[in-house]
């Protein structure tokens, strides 16, 4: 056997080469691009962060009879409220925040998998899904307010219908989102479990927000993340086969495109 045989063996038994594989990382690395993810959470805890700080400000303020203060304060929580509304409107800042992503990736090249929501009545699903999820919210909060559960319960309570309806929209976005992004209906989940169990992950006081900031986007910024990280492992596999085959970078199996 020749040189060039030999060769080809070895690709054939590492893996390397092999268009399958090409195929598997394609998808992988698609899945995994999380790196907007990681900048919206951020933007969405920095407008927490501001609505939550501005609002304390200002009951403390007003509490103490500081007018100026109890202004300036309210004039803060609610430029944080409509930075918020701003970012949630996808004709708005969600527009924009999506030219911002895809400028994350400019060095990579362009990769996309056609979710399955695209097709048909499954867009439609999704909406209801969205639309669902606020209502949600919005019925949780006002029983709350009705004093049927306390405030510290807010993060159980809403895991009962955060983390189906998370589980029901990777489905829906198959394939277009991979594995990892369940773990954050699994930390969220298990969070909510732990709090009701009694575990010391409660915080009290001025500090209560915490009891929901932290699960939301604490465990999404770590699913993000370790998305991140397996989709430059999955990008470093689809390099080392593509340099095997010693094929042209372009388009590969329609999955992704390397510049």
């Amino acid at each position: 056997m020749n040189a060039a045989g030999d060769k080809q063996g070895i690709g054939a038994q590492d893996g390397l080469g092999n268009p399958r594989e090409i195929g598997r990382w394609a998808r992988i690395y698609a899945q995994n691009r999380s790196l907007p993810l990681v900048a919206w959470l951020i933007m969405f805890a920095v407008v927490s962060l501001v609505i939550g700080v501005g609002s304390y400000l200002a009951g403390e303020a007003y509490r103490s009879g500081h007018t100026v203060m109890f202004v300036v304060a309210l004039m803060v929580a609610l430029a944080g409220l409509a930075a918020c509304i701003y970012m949630s409107v996808p004709a708005w800042g969600g527009k924009r925040f999506e030219e911002f992503a895809k400028h994350l990736y400019d060095r990579e090249g362009h990769a996309v998998i056609q979710p399955s929501c695209e097709q048909g009545w499954r867009k439609t699903v999704v909406g209801l899904v969205i639309v669902g999820f606020m209502a949600c919210v919005l019925v949780s909060v006002f029983l709350e307010g009705r004093g049927y559960f306390p405030h510290r319960y807010q993060q159980p309570v809403s895991a009962i219908f955060s983390v189906p309806l998370l589980v029901v929209l990777w489905i829906l976005m198959r394939p277009a989102m991979g594995w990892v992004s369940l773990l954050w209906p699994a930390l969220y989940g298990l969070h909510a479990i732990l709090f009701v169990a009694g575990a010391p992950i409660v915080f009290t006081g001025k500090w209560d927000t915490l009891n929901m900031v932290l699960p939301t986007v604490g465990y999404g910024l770590l699913t993000a993340i370790i998305g991140h990280m397996y989709s430059r492992f999955a990008l470093r596999k689809l390099k080392r086969q593509l340099a095997q085959m010693e094929l042209p970078t372009g388009n590969v199996q329609g999955e992704v495109t390397q510049p």
